[in-house]
């Protein structure tokens, strides 16, 4: 019961508070630079599944024979084969066409397979809704994490504040991912400076962002592409990052019959548990996905996979590290803005 204290109560808990913000700054040109898949930048995407055994070279020769650059996944199935096709550029239906009948392809297999085409016009209509509808997630979680644990007349007027500065910004034409974003600094400084008690939601929020931002930059450097089912992904990430660290929060603080080390404990057998049992169920789609062509499914599980490695990092060394001082200050009675760290 008392792993986490024996395992990382050696440790200063402070050093260990600022790890995760020096991975995340660390992965953050990668993660500003992730790749977009064809959902965002447009492109071309074929399925081909034919009773015939196909070859990596005919597969092959038929895509770059029409572009220059594309992604091919090639399966054999029990009977035949199964290919999938995607290229940022214009994969024509004559000349895959073709293609596929100088190897061999009858016209009536040619007719059933339909390239689908993604403009670019619509992949950027589709990424900024995206990032909108990212932005609201991030908003509506915030409201609700700061009610959850500090309900006064500062969440009223820092909320407010917040809003106004996110719609100004948007009138003047800024984009919705710096209006969005320089609203809910605004909303967090403000309710910092009005009262230090809203310490745990800030802890909460910042994990949720820093997840993401670890996650998105695991997933650039590894080279893998985001797509619609990602963005999706990211949206559920954030639920399952507030998730473990409001039950952290909340066994913490509101224990108080009990010393910090002893709840945490607890915490961390259950956040462990509630985690482990997903990292092994992504993990066992990501297995299972590289068998079959199951595209949206497998970007769902490398993005959860990522993230939850990443909330393993600064669930239990950051927002614990800052409920530990929370904790220790609000003891001493002395909770006001004078936010040091490094002072024990």
């Amino acid at each position: 019961m008392d792993f986490y204290s024996k395992t990382f109560g050696k440790y200063d808990y402070r050093i260990l508070t600022v790890i995760p913000l020096l991975i995340a700054l660390l992965l953050l040109p990668a993660a500003l630079n992730m790749p977009l898949g064809i959902d965002f930048v447009g492109g071309t995407e074929v399925q081909i599944v034919t009773q015939r055994t196909l070859t990596d070279s005919q597969v092959s020769g038929v895509v770059y024979s029409c572009v220059s650059d594309a992604s091919i996944s090639l399966n054999q199935l029990d009977k035949g084969s199964s290919v999938l096709i995607k290229t940022k550029e214009d994969l024509t239906k004559e000349c895959l066409d073709k293609g596929l009948s100088g190897i061999g392809f009858t016209d009536e297999e040619i007719a059933k397979i339909i390239p689908s085409t993604f403009r670019p016009e619509l992949g950027k209509i589709l990424f900024e809704q995206g990032i909108q509808v990212f932005i609201i997630a991030l908003a509506l979680m915030a409201i609700i994490v700061f009610f959850a644990f500090f309900r006064s007349l500062s969440i009223l007027v820092s909320g407010v504040a917040g809003l106004a500065v996110a719609g100004v910004l948007h009138i003047l034409g800024f984009s919705m991912l710096i209006s969005g974003g320089a609203g809910l600094l605004v909303l967090l400084f403000l309710n910092l400076f009005m009262d230090m008690a809203v310490i745990p939601s800030i802890a909460v929020i910042a994990a949720a962002l820093l997840d993401i931002t670890i996650a998105i930059g695991i997933l650039s450097i590894f080279g893998i592409e985001l797509s619609l089912a990602g963005v999706a992904a990211l949206l559920m990430l954030i639920g399952y990052s507030v998730d473990t660290d409001i039950m952290l929060a909340t066994r913490t603080i509101t224990r108080t019959n009990k010393p910090f080390s002893e709840n945490v404990n607890e915490a961390f057998v259950t956040g462990i548990t509630m985690t482990g049992t997903t990292l092994a169920a992504m993990s066992s789609i990501i297995v299972v996905t590289s068998f079959l062509e199951m595209a949206a499914m497998a970007q769902i599980a490398y993005v959860l996979v990522a993230g939850l490695v990443a909330d393993l990092c600064t669930t239990w060394f950051m927002t614990a590290g800052l409920l530990r001082w929370y904790t220790r200050t609000k003891q001493r009675g002395s909770l006001k803005f004078k936010f040091n760290l490094f002072r024990d």
